[in-house]
This record gives structure tokens, C-alpha cells and sequence, in this order.
């Protein structure tokens, strides 16, 4: 396993020492895997002290924590709710499938699958509700204007179509084909639809 570049020593901090912390651990996470996220050696890449690391996220898992989320959060923004529920569930299930399609992307998902450390596994779960959560209120969306059915359970409705892409992910390390999730998400609207 080889060490990650050091950056020139610079004094970072905020927001700029974060981006660039979160950064090196991504690349990290995605070259090496979580075992290759230590504190020295983001801190050289990222060209930043050690005890700046500890000051700024206390714990390593917490730092991996940020820098996963922070990633995911601006490479899968939340899908609007839109005037078609049709569009809407094949905008969200796109972008799932193009933010899988990434390195980073696959890496930080079947991260989601490791256990961590109690701490870490609770907060990563809990932002994960929060995710899947937004992605019902497209279907609750749905719901409210009559496009679906009134007894729709929208996160049943999100399992159905992420469990399966998610499973591939995890099974056989391959992403499912968009084609295939297209057909996945028309077949789930035939059994909701009004």
C-alpha cells in the first residue's frame, strides 16, 4: 500500500482545510479502502497539521464520516418533485445510477457496508434514513397529487427500486445497467399508478 502524496505545508483552515481534508480521504477511501484513512497521513497529503485533524473532527471516524457525507451529498443532491411522478422517480434513479458509475461513488456506498465503530455505523445509518427519506418525498409527492395510488407506502416504494441496485452493488461489485433500473422503475409505477 503506498502513502498518499504530501501537499506543501500550507496553513488551511475552515472551509478550505476541510474541502481539502475531505478530498485526500475520498481519494483515499477510493484507492485503498478505509484502512488506508489515517490521521498522518491525511494530514501530510492535505498539507495540514495532525493536530489540526483532531481539533477540527476529534476522531478519525469522524473525519471519514464528514468527508463520505459531504462527498455524497454534493455528487447525489436530492431530486426534486416535479409535475410528473414518472420523471421524477427516473431522474432520481438516474442519478443514483451515475453517482454509482463513479469510483468514488461505489467506493463510499459498499463503505456503508463496513462496520466502522459503533459511533460511526449509527451516524452513517441515520444519514442514510435521511437520504432515502428525501428520495419518499418525491413518491409522497406523487401521492398527494394523485398521480399514485392513496394507500402508496413511499419508502416501500424506495426500497423497491434502490434495494436492488444497492444488492447488485454489494453482491457482485457491479452497477446495475440504466436501462434495467428504467424497466425496474416502470414496473414498480404499474403496480402504484392510478
Amino acid at each position: 500500500m503506498s502513502r498518499p502524496e504530501k501537499a506543501p505545508p500550507l496553513r488551511r483552515r475552515g472551509e478550505p482545510m476541510r474541502r481539502a481534508v475531505s478530498e485526500v480521504v475520498v481519494r483515499l477511501l477510493t484507492d485503498q479502502g478505509p484502512e488506508a484513512v489515517t490521521m498522518a497521513d491525511v494530514a501530510a497529503a492535505a498539507g495540514v497539521h495532525e493536530s489540526s485533524l483532531y481539533r477540527q473532527f476529534g476522531t478519525r471516524e469522524k473525519m471519514i464520516f464528514e468527508a463520505a457525507t459531504r462527498y455524497s451529498d454534493q455528487a447525489l443532491p436530492a431530486q426534486p418533485a416535479g409535475d410528473d411522478i414518472a420523471d421524477d422517480l427516473r431522474s432520481t434513479m438516474r442519478a443514483l445510477i451515475e453517482y454509482l458509475n463513479t469510483p468514488q461513488g461505489a467506493a463510499l456506498v459498499r463503505l456503508s457496508a463496513v462496520p466502522v465503530s459503533p459511533e460511526f455505523d449509527q451516524e452513517r445509518t441515520a444519514y442514510w434514513h435521511r437520504r432515502l427519506d428525501r428520495s419518499a418525498d418525491v413518491v409522497r409527492h406523487g401521492v398527494e397529487t394523485g398521480q399514485l395510488k392513496a394507500d402508496t407506502d413511499p419508502t416501500l416504494v424506495v426500497d423497491a427500486l434502490a434495494g436492488p441496485v444497492l444488492a447488485r452493488l454489494a453482491l457482485f461489485h457491479e452497477v446495475m445497467a440504466m436501462d434495467d433500473v428504467m424497466r425496474l422503475v416502470d414496473q414498480v409505477l404499474r403496480g402504484i399508478t392510478v
